[in-house]
């Protein structure tokens, strides 16, 4: 979601970085106006079990932090599944080209949920160099 956000220029809306408070006269309006759209959209894409925590919601940046409470902890489940992918990934009968795009979706998935320490300090490079490694084996 936060890709189609950026996209659209309305990521700030819900990583709570464009705050209504930021905004004078006309421009609370067109805040609204935004904040609504970025609503809708989010609305547009969860389930209908979800969908009464954003009809009465004021704020997406509120909705954000409300799913993300209540969904990022299973993030530790999904990575312990994408590590098990991978580990048991085989090329068998697929193609080379068919087992390295499964490899590196897999791979990709697992970057974004739990990225490389970001910092160049002499503390982080062996772990760094380790998990580079470990995506070769």
């Amino acid at each position: 979601m936060k890709l189609a956000f950026r996209g659209k220029s309305k990521l700030g809306f819900v990583d709570g970085s464009c705050v209504k408070r930021m905004y004078k006269g006309e421009l609370v309006e067109q805040w609204e106006k935004y904040n609504a759209i970025v609503l809708s959209w989010i609305g547009s894409t969860v389930s209908n079990e979800l969908m009464p925590s954003i009809v009465y919601a004021s704020n997406a940046n509120k909705v954000s932090a409300d799913f993300q409470e209540r969904f990022d902890r299973s993030n530790l489940t999904r990575i312990y599944h994408l590590w098990t992918a991978i580990v048991t990934l085989r090329q068998r009968t697929n193609s080379v080209t068919s087992y390295y795009s499964k490899m590196k979706d897999l791979w990709d998935e697992l970057d974004v949920i739990a990225p490389l320490a970001s910092c160049d300090c002499e503390e982080s490079r062996p772990s760094v160099e380790l998990l580079k490694n470990i995506h070769l084996l």
